[in-house]
């Protein structure tokens, strides 16, 4: 990922990190396990630099060219993670996120938060709309404890803004989620 669109992407994350901790608040010390994905998501700087590589070719093509993006579950969590591991603090660890059921899943504990640690889960549709991909998170949970409609919509909204400030250059016609990877089809403007 380019150095200027880091900033963006890892104040996504915090924002997101930061509202789920004080969302549950000291709830999350009741802790319940958070679901698993259905397969072994594998984290490794390989997987992540295959994508790296990948969308910077996409992106790199000559204006009116189509592309085809296949990102992997381990590809995703691989960058995410990578992405998150160069900063001291990072507000997530053990991130896992998986494509299943036509939606994106999301687990990890949130650390360097408040004084305690809290497990997360989120479950996010991600479509077309005009031109892009827009994400809504549909549910999501620190602790045992759901969060608020309120808080999902400010999570996506924050989502998809960070989305939009990386300024990709493309036109998205499709985006397919299938079992444990997702298509993304379009068009460099």
């Amino acid at each position: 990922m380019p150095e200027s669109k880091r900033p963006a992407v890892l104040r996504a994350l915090a924002a997101a990190a930061v509202l789920l901790a004080l969302a549950c608040g000291p709830c999350s010390l009741l802790g319940t396990q958070s679901p698993t994905p259905p397969r072994p998501v594998v984290v490794s700087t390989e997987a992540a630099r295959q994508l790296e590589s990948r969308v910077r070719q996409s992106l790199s093509s000559a204006p009116g060219q189509q592309f085809i993006l296949t990102v992997t579950d381990s590809e995703l969590t691989s960058l995410a993670a990578m992405e998150l591991a160069q900063y001291d603090e990072s507000p997530i660890s053990g991130l896992q996120l998986w494509f299943t059921k036509g939606k994106v899943y999301g687990t990890g504990r949130l650390v360097n938060v408040l004084p305690i640690e809290a497990d997360f889960f989120l479950v996010t549709q991600a479509r077309v709309e005009d031109g892009q991909v827009s994400f809504e998170i549909q549910d999501a949970s620190a602790g045992d404890l759901p969060l608020p409609d309120r808080v999902l919509e400010f999570l996506s909204q924050s989502l998809n803004e960070t989305v939009a400030e990386l300024g990709l250059d493309v036109e998205v016609s499709s985006l397919e989620i299938l079992e444990g990877e997702a298509i993304i089809q379009g068009v460099r403007r």
